[in-house]
This record gives structure tokens, C-alpha cells and sequence, in this order.
């Protein structure tokens, strides 16, 4: 459908744009002579001797200039880089809105940003983070509110209309009386992949606009696979910097994803959706930037192990019991209960210089939070001062003694010298006693632990923490003792988290975060069904419910991904064949329906031949393509066999390995274990393992279940 005032409105913003984009370009070459030339004045009085301390504090007007300067150079050119965005597609929606007890229509065009006229003083398109923005997401024609900066604002939508804009060209438009039409939906979704995730701000369905827009501290979102949990807390992150930027900024949020891979897949939607990016972290990197001490096998080491573990394995038994709620709260009041032996008074030789009772009484907590470090600080604070003074009242005996023992004569310097060796020597062995070394305090804990719990395998606990590289448990549970004692203070610039993929990640790690960032608001992401290790992972949504008690909880029952069919077969693996329930309910209500091919069962004796066939009669369109195995060793094995026969050089998609957590996520045939593809998507996947035994069970039916939702378009499953 095309409309000739809707052209002329085109016409009229790209207008506006392309004006814009001229005045800002002229600014910011002024701009950047005005820095130039500063910067040069500046180095200039630099150079000229620094005579007092005014000639300084005129420096110092110079660097705040500077400051000035690039800081508007910046918002100068990510202004310009927004409004060159723009000028492709300006505006996605319309709708007519008249507000209560006022005559005047209002026509509100929302886009991926604003666009305001100075010279009239009104907006030509409504960034779609704007409050106004809202009733395009929450209503149809009609009677409609959304909250305003000063409270609710109630009318009437008189219209609602969607755009499709490519290249500055209206390609369609039509008018819909619901919230978000089907038909835009259906096309956006239809698209091949680019191996990025794409923006939804055009399809943001309610539910998924109310986690959006939620302003509760904490909010967990919850719902199947598909259901645009990434995108809507990816989404919410813009949000949120856009609705408190006097607050809150990028460099104040983190997000965590459950590997690099998925981090490579995740890179750069905030900056497309309008803002600075936002540094991205797994665990194993947590540890690391944080300072732990020790080095560590990483996370999928552990996942390997438990996938090829016998079920009696002590190692397994341990994971299990590090990674519970209660192992958690027994390190915690293991570390608060430390108190170390008082038994001997401080001396300086036969002087006493501090009493052990007033030493105890230090140490005991003062508050809630006090911890190791600190209490042992306020001790040898406490010691460090009684030596001093104790110096200053004996300088003449100290002299003496120290003269008698060596038998000659010393300087006032080389006794203060002598008396802070013996000083230090005591502080030293008083300071590793007061707060001991995490390992020695973490293998009380387990002898402790497995005693309590009558646990076996308590040998194997304690050489496992005197390996030279740990095993990943024990760093996470060694990082947590450090947080605790205070080793590792709190991280109080980090504002805003972002949890991705929240039940791989165990209840000591969900803990760790909370101990670390304590002045953190938590956007948290789940899906219990994706849920592989019941060792490691969390397999209930209440028991997310339960770690983040104060948040608000807001599911999404909708799944978008799949096609239906790729959707009603992933549906059918999750039915419980024995007394263990799924996690999300699905049915056929839930399901988006976008009509596909049926998933494709293929028996063969001959995967390899089969997979490459496969992969030569898909669609030039689909840019990605997913072999999706079962674990890192079967991954490896099938990639070596496909890469022997498969014609890198003749086709138009490169195959690459997937074997360890470093990898991206790049458009062509990725061959990778499934855990490696916790979040993807791919126009395709195949699954070469169909009907193994792997695949058997509960947890078996997880995994394949994990495999089919990968899938947007097509699903082959080779048995």
C-alpha cells in the first residue's frame, strides 16, 4: 500500500536529516579545530616554566577546556553517526493519538531515534524508548494511557500504522488495529540470519515491552526458548540508559553471557540501539579481571568432565555438593566464624606491648559487614600505634639493648631502623593469622564440610586444591572466600547487571555476583528447560525465583524463533515421559505461527556424505548453519571427517570448528558442541547423533531439545 502524503512525509524528514547532518558536519569541524587549538595552547604553557602554584591551576583551566572540548566533539559525532543511521530508515510506526480533554491530534511517528526540530520546536520522530512510544507496543485502536514523566496520560489511538523503509524508500505500509501486526512480524522473522542478533524495536510484542520498560530494581524474565529473552533484556539495557542517563551510563553495567561465542553473537546491539556498548563477561573472565590468584582449568573442562563421568565419580559427587545453596551458606558463616588463636600476648622482646584480651576484642565484629580484612586491619592498626608509642616512651632503653646485643654503638636512625624490623617481623606472623591464606582457610572449610556431611572422596577434595592449575569449582569457591574475607572488595561502580542464560550458571556463582556488586540493580534472563547438568545448573524457576526474591517476575510465553513446525517437534521432546515436568509450558496457544518446512528425519549410514549434501542443497540465503553435537571430542571427530571432503575453496560458506569457549560466532557451517550454542540461533541446524543413547532420557531430551530450538528455518536430523 502506498500513500502520496506518507511519501511527502518521508520526503520531508530525510529532509530534515540530511539538514541536519550538514549543520552537525560543520560543527564538528569547528569542533575539532577548536581542540586542536586548545590542545596546542595548552602544551605551549606546558612547556614555560612552572614557577608556583598559580602558573599550575592555569594548567589546570587548560586540561578542564580540553575536557570540555572532546566531550563535546564526541556527542557531536555519535549525533552525527545516529542521524546518518536514520537516513536509510527514519521511522518504522505512526500512530494518532488525541490525549483527554484536548482537540488536537497528535501524529507520532517512532523510530530507532529522535528527531527534533529546533526552528519549529517539535519532534518529527519519537525515539521508541520515549514514554509516548509505549502505545504503539501496549495498544491497539482506541481508548489507550501510557506514563508520562508526570503520571499517567489517558486518550484515544485514532490510528495505527507500520512502515517498511529500506534505503530511504517506502517500500509498504498498513494500517493495524492490534498491537503489533502479524504480517510485519511474519516478515522480519522470515528473514535469514546475519550471525548477529537483530534489533526487535519494530516488533517488540507487550509482554516483552512491559520487561522492557519494568522499573523495579531487579526483574526476572523467564519463558521457552525463542521467546526473545536476549533481545528484551539487550533491549531493557538501552532502555534503561536511555531513561536514567543522568545516572546511569554503559561503563556502569555489565552483562553476562555464557561465553565469548555468544558474546561475538551479542556484539554491538547497544550501540545500535543507541548507546555506548557495554563490557561483556563470562565467569572465567569475572575471575580473572577481579584478581583471583590462581590458575584454573575453565568452565568447559567441568561440563566435558560431567558429560563422561561415571554418576559415583567422587569428583561429580563434589561438583554437586560446591555448587548447592547450602555448601554456599557453609563457607559463608565458615569465613564470618573464623577467629583466630589469641593465646600470647605482643611483646618487644620482654616488654608487653598490646594485650591479647584487647586484641579479641578488636577483632570481633563490629558490624554486619565486617570482614576478615578489615577486622585484621583494625587490629594492626591497633599494633602498629602501640609500637610507635612504645617507641617514642623507651627510645633510651630501646638504644641500650639493641648497643648491649651487638656490642656497639648505633644512631638514632639505625635503632629506629632495627625497631621497625622486629616491629614488622611480628605484624607479619600477627597479619597471617588474623586473615590466613584461601586456600589453607578453603581446606579447613572442605575437611570441615565432608566431616559434617559424612561425605566420601575427602582425599581427592583436598589434593584436587593443591594442584598447580584448579579445577573450576574450586577457583569459583576460592574467588567467593576472597569476596568474603575481603580480599576482593565490592565492585560499587557497576549499577546495572545483565544475566543471560541465568540457570547454566549455579547457585555460587548467582552468589558471587550479589556478594560483588552489592550496589547492583539485576536484569536476569531463564529458561529452566535449557538447563543441561542437574551438577551445575538450576533446573526450577523457583529456584531463581528464590535467589532473586526481590525482583520482580515477569514471564514470556510466547516462542518467536522456530517455525511452528521446528516449534510443535521441539514441543513434543519436552513432554515428560517419566514423573519429571518441563519447566515452561508450552502448547500449540504459545506458539507464533510462521509455517516452515517439517523437521526432516533422515536415516543414513553415511552422515558425513549425508551433512554434505544437506548443506549444498540449502538456500544461498542462509547464512548460517549449525552441526550441532553432543560434546567437544564428537564435534572434533565429525568436523575433521566433514573438513576432508568438503570444498572450502568451491563454496560460498567457510566451515568452521567450534571446540572451546574462544571461538566466534560467524556467518557460514559451524560445527560445535551444544554447549557452545547456548543463545544461538541458525537459519539451520543439523543434528548428526539423532537416536543416539545420548539423547535418552530426561536430561537426554533436554539436550536434544536444546539442538531443534537452534533452528529457525529448517531442522535435519540424521539417524
Amino acid at each position: 500500500m502506498r500513500d502520496e502524503i506518507e511519501d511527502k512525509k518521508l520526503a520531508l524528514v530525510r529532509a530534515l536529516i540530511l539538514q541536519q547532518i550538514n549543520e552537525l558536519a560543520e560543527s564538528l569541524q569547528a569542533r575539532r579545530g577548536n581542540l586542536l587549538e586548545v590542545r596546542r595552547e595548552m602544551w605551549k604553557e606546558a612547556r614555560l616554566l612552572i614557577r608556583d602554584f598559580d602558573d599550575v591551576a592555569d594548567l589546570s583551566l587548560y586540561a578542564e577546556e580540553v575536557a570540555k572540548n572532546e566531550r563535546q566533539y564526541v556527542e557531536t559525532s555519535e549525533r552525527l553517526s545516529r542521524l546518518k543511521k536514520m537516513l536509510d530508515s527514519p521511522y518504522f510506526a505512526r500512530i494518532d493519538f488525541i490525549e483527554d480533554g484536548y482537540d488536537d491530534l497528535e501524529e507520532v511517528y517512532i523510530g530507532r531515534h529522535s528527531l527534533f526540530d529546533e526552528k519549529a520546536y517539535a519532534y518529527h520522530v519519537y525515539d521508541w524508548r520515549a514514554p509516548i512510544s509505549s502505545l504503539y507496543y501496549d495498544h491497539g485502536v482506541g481508548v489507550a494511557s501510557f506514563q508520562g514523566p508526570g503520571g499517567i496520560v489517558s486518550g484515544e489511538i485514532r490510528l495505527k500504522r507500520q512502515y517498511h523503509i529500506e534505503k530511504g524508500e517506502l517500500v509498504y505500509l498498513f494500517d493495524t488495529d492490534l498491537t503489533i501486526g502479524d504480517e510485519i512480524l511474519q516478515f522480519e522473522l522470515s528473514k535469514a540470519s546475519n550471525a548477529k542478533i537483530k534489533t526487535i524495536i519494530n516488533t517488540i510484542q507487550k509482554d516483552q515491552n512491559k520487561a522492557i520498560r519494568c522499573e523495579a530494581d531487579h526483574v526476572f524474565i523467564y519463558g521457552p526458548a525463542g521467546s526473545g529473552k536476549t533481545s528484551v533484556g539487550l533491549h531493557r539495557l538501552a532502555y534503561l540508559l536511555y531513561r536514567h542517563r543522568n545516572s546511569l551510563n554503559s561503563k556502569k553495567v555489565r552483562i553476562f553471557s555464557p561465553s565469548p561465542i555468544f558474546a561475538s553473537y551479542i556484539e554491538g546491539i547497544i550501540p545500535e540501539l543507541g548507546e555506548e556498548d557495554v563490557q561483556n563477561l563470562d565467569f572465567p573472565e569475572l575471575l580473572t579481571s577481579y584478581g583471583s590468584r590462581y590458575a584454573f582449568y575453565d568452565l568447559y573442562e567441568q561440563i566435558e568432565y560431567l558429560s563422561n563421568a561415571k554418576s559415583n565419580d567422587d569428583r561429580r559427587l563434589l561438583i554437586a555438593q560446591k555448587y548447592s545453596p547450602k555448601f554456599a551458606d557453609f563457607i559463608e558463616n565458615f569465613v564470618k566464624a573464623y577467629t583466630p588463636s589469641f593465646a600470647d600476648n605482643v611483646f618487644f622482646y620482654k616488654d608487653k606491648v598490646c594485650d591479647k584480651e584487647r586484641l579479641a576484642e578488636l577483632y570481633r565484629d563490629r558490624t554486619t559487614t565486617s570482614s576478615l580484612t578489615s577486622k585484621t586491619k583494625r587490629v594492626l592498626a591497633y599494633v602498629n600505634q602501640a609500637y610507635d608509642e612504645y617507641y617514642k616512651e623507651n627510645k633510651k632503653a630501646i638504644t641500650q639493648l639493641f648497643e648491649s646485643i651487638h656490642d656497639e654503638t648505633f644512631s638514632e636512625g639505625e635503632v629506629f631502623r632495627r625497631f621497625e624490623e622486629e616491629k614488622n617481623i611480628v605484624i607479619s606472623d600477627l597479619r597471617n593469622r588474623l586473615l590466613p591464606n584461601s586456600k589453607r582457610l578453603y581446606e579447613k572449610a572442605l575437611r570441615a564440610w565432608t566431616r559434617q556431611e559424612k561425605l566420601k572422596g575427602t582425599g581427592f577434595a583436598i589434593q584436587a586444591l593443591r594442584q598447580d592449575k584448579l579445577y573450576f569449582e574450586d577457583a569459583l569457591a576460592l574467588f567467593y572466600i576472597d569476596i568474603l574475607a575481603g580480599r576482593i572488595p565490592q565492585d560499587k561502580n557497576v549499577k546495572h547487571i545483565l544475566i543471560d542464560e541465568a540457570q547454566d550458571i549455579g547457585y555460587l556463582q548467582h552468589r558471587i555476583l550479589q556478594q560483588l556488586f552489592r550496589a547492583s540493580h539485576f536484569t536476569v534472563l531463564a529458561d529452566a528447560n535449557q538447563a543441561l547438568y542437574p551438577e551445575i545448573n538450576l533446573h526450577k524457576t523457583s529456584e531463581l525465583e528464590d535467589i532473586y526474591n526481590k525482583a520482580t517476575v515477569i514471564p514470556l510465553t510466547k516462542s518467536y524463533r522456530s517455525t511452528y513446525e521446528i516449534s510443535r517437534f521441539a514441543l513434543n521432546i519436552l513432554e515428560p515421559k517419566s514423573n519429571q515436568p518441563q519447566e515452561t509450558i508450552l502448547s500449540d496457544d504459545t506458539l507464533f505461527v510462521r509455517h516452515g518446512e517439517e523437521p526432516a528425519i533422515i536415516k543414513t549410514n553415511d552422515p558425513i556424505k549425508a551433512t554434505l549434501e544437506l548443506i549444498q542443497n540449502l538456500p544461498e540465503s542462509y547464512n548460517t548453519i549449525g552441526i550441532l553435537l553432543s560434546r567437544v571430542k564428537q564435534a572434533k571427530s565429525f568436523y575433521a571427517q566433514l573438513k576432508e571432503v568438503y570444498q572450502q575453496d568451491n563454496s560460498p560458506r567457510p566451515l568452521t570448528l567450534i571446540a572451546d569457549a574462544k571461538g566466534n560466532f560467524l556467518p557460514g557451517v559451524m560445527v560445535m558442541a551444544v554447549p557452545f550454542a547456548k543463545g544461538l540461533e541458525f537459519d539451520a541446524v543439523i543434528c548428526p547423533e539423532y537416536g543416539l543413547e545420548v539423547f535418552q532420557g530426561h536430561m537426554g531430551r533436554k539436550l536434544l531439545y536444546l539442538i531443534c530450538t537452534r533452528a529457525l528455518h529448517r531442522l535435519y536430523l540424521l539417524a
